[in-house]
């Protein structure tokens, strides 16, 4: 549990990384202030996907795709600013890292067995003298 809540806080942080470095109190030269709209929020659906594998007890499909996220980021590093790359990029090498693929081992299905076949009934034992609930052992009157 305490490794799916690292990983989820690992896509927290790309998210607010992502989509809170746009909105600076100050005022900026240029006007592109942060990473575009677009990517943010395909960052962040990648992000929550990561985020939901893990939970899941996926990690190997985590894995996949934070590996993913992690190619997404360095192949549009060029539309970042340039002071939000550093933060992105160790941002999505840390949770790609901090993910451990442990396939999960399913033992194959046990073969069925078949069912036992039903014991033939014994005869009780006053079944076996003709003695069909007579008590006693002489005339009846």
């Amino acid at each position: 549990m305490v490794k799916v809540l690292r990983i989820l806080s690992g896509a927290v942080l790309l998210v607010v990384v992502a989509a809170g470095c746009g909105g600076a109190a100050r005022p900026q030269r240029s006007s592109f202030h942060g990473v575009p709209p677009a990517l943010a929020q395909d960052w962040e659906g990648q992000a929550s996907d990561i985020a939901a594998a893990a939970s899941a007890g996926n990690s190997c499909r985590a894995l996949q795709l934070a590996n993913a996220l992690r190619a997404d980021v360095v192949a549009s590093k060029d539309k970042l600013p340039s002071r939000l790359r550093p933060p992105l990029l160790t941002s999505v090498n840390a949770l790609a890292d901090r993910i451990k693929c442990t396939p999960v081992v399913q033992t194959p299905p046990k073969k069925p067995t078949p069912p036992e076949k039903p014991k033939p009934k014994e005869p009780h034992e006053h079944d076996r003298h003709g003695h069909h609930g007579h008590r006693g052992g002489g005339n009846d009157q």
